[in-house]
């Protein structure tokens, strides 16, 4: 099932649009998981095991993990791991704001899709359509490409502009553009 089907299934299975961030800073963790060995997946399978009948996704942020090196990358896969073998049936996103060229997009791309086995991943438009083709072209796959964030200095770029904001720009360009389904 691809992306889209998976997510609408559990919305509509636990009545729930709620997608949970496993944004697992290591420094932030409880000190009872700290004694794992393997303390960012440990936090996140109690977080998943407590809600996985709540959610409709799940979105670990990257960020956390390549911080933490190679025990932090184990943690992502583990995680990942974990959902797919007992809560196939819920999507999982791999919030990493990725966007280069096509080159470098297709190695983000085996990371993301091959290594981690995500369902969807975020994006970010800056370089254009052209260079997220080899994720836009996942039909299996979902993709979030950031428009506006809620940074407090957000407005900085993203409110630039006379009669429309940068971030109205690129939210409509992607909605009549870049909203396609490849088959």
């Amino acid at each position: 099932m691809n992306f889209q089907g998976k997510l609408d299934h559990l919305v509509k299975k636990n009545n729930s649009l709620v997608c949970v961030g496993l944004d697992s800073d290591f420094d932030k963790l409880p000190e009872r998981f700290k004694k794992f060995k393997n303390p960012q997946f440990e936090f996140n399978k109690w977080i998943v095991d407590q809600t996985h009948d709540l959610v409709c996704a799940y979105k670990p942020n990257s960020a956390f993990y390549e911080g933490e090196a190679m025990k932090g990358i184990l943690s992502l896969k583990f995680t990942f791991h974990y959902l797919k073998k007992n809560y196939p049936e819920i999507p999982v996103i791999l919030d990493a704001k990725r966007g280069d060229i096509g080159n470098t997009n297709k190695g983000y791309i085996k990371f993301a899709f091959e290594f981690l086995q995500a369902d969807a991943i975020t994006l970010h438009p800056y370089l254009g359509k052209e260079a997220l083709s080899p994720f836009l072209e996942r039909a299996d796959k979902g993709c979030f490409i950031l428009c506006r964030s809620s940074n407090p200095g957000a407005g900085e770029f993203q409110n630039f502009g006379e009669k429309r904001f940068l971030y109205q720009y690129i939210a409509e360009r992607i909605v009549k553009d870049w909203n396609e389904i490849v088959c």
